[in-house]
């Protein structure tokens, strides 16, 4: 009976002793990443990529005149906010066709934030003229999902 209470004595210290040291590998690396995070950063990385692949249509859209492609990105209330004004999706697009045809645009993400069905994008919005010059302005989309499709709500440039 003796050794039955060293054996029991001595499985508990072992136990005690390596719970204490998992808490200490815990607090010296730092809690390990669930499942549930690993999986929720590989969604955000899709969506990442989902819009960066918008953006890279985006300027050759413009360039053309592509009403299709703003009124299928652009959500049926969109609107454009400038230093003075603010515009509807119709009007936006009705001022990209009456621009010259010979402007180059593109539309650079700097930096995406996702939130679930919504995203805050910071762009370089680029206009390389015929004659050389260019312009740039920083704008800021806020972006929503609805279905699988992500389209930008508003838009707020100065330039």
């Amino acid at each position: 009976m003796n050794t039955f209470f060293v054996r029991l004595l001595v499985a508990a210290t072992c136990f005690a002793l390596s719970v204490s040291l998992t808490n200490l590998s815990k607090l010296v690396r730092g809690p390990s990443p669930s499942l549930d995070v690993v999986l929720a950063e590989s969604r955000i990385n899709e969506e990442e990529q989902a819009l960066r692949e918008i953006y890279r249509e985006y300027g050759p859209a413009q360039t053309r005149h592509d009403r299709e492609f703003f009124e299928r990105i652009e959500t049926e209330d969109f609107r454009l906010f400038t230093n003075d004004t603010s515009i509807s999706r119709e009007e936006d697009i009705r001022w990209m066709e009456s621009v010259p045809t010979d402007l180059v645009y593109s539309n650079e993400p700097r930096q995406i934030d996702i939130f679930r069905n919504s995203a805050i994008v910071r762009t370089c919005f680029v206009v390389r003229h015929p004659d050389g010059d260019v312009e740039r302005w920083e704008t800021i989309d806020v972006w929503i999902k609805r279905g699988d499709q992500w389209q930008i709500r508003s838009t707020t440039s100065a330039y």
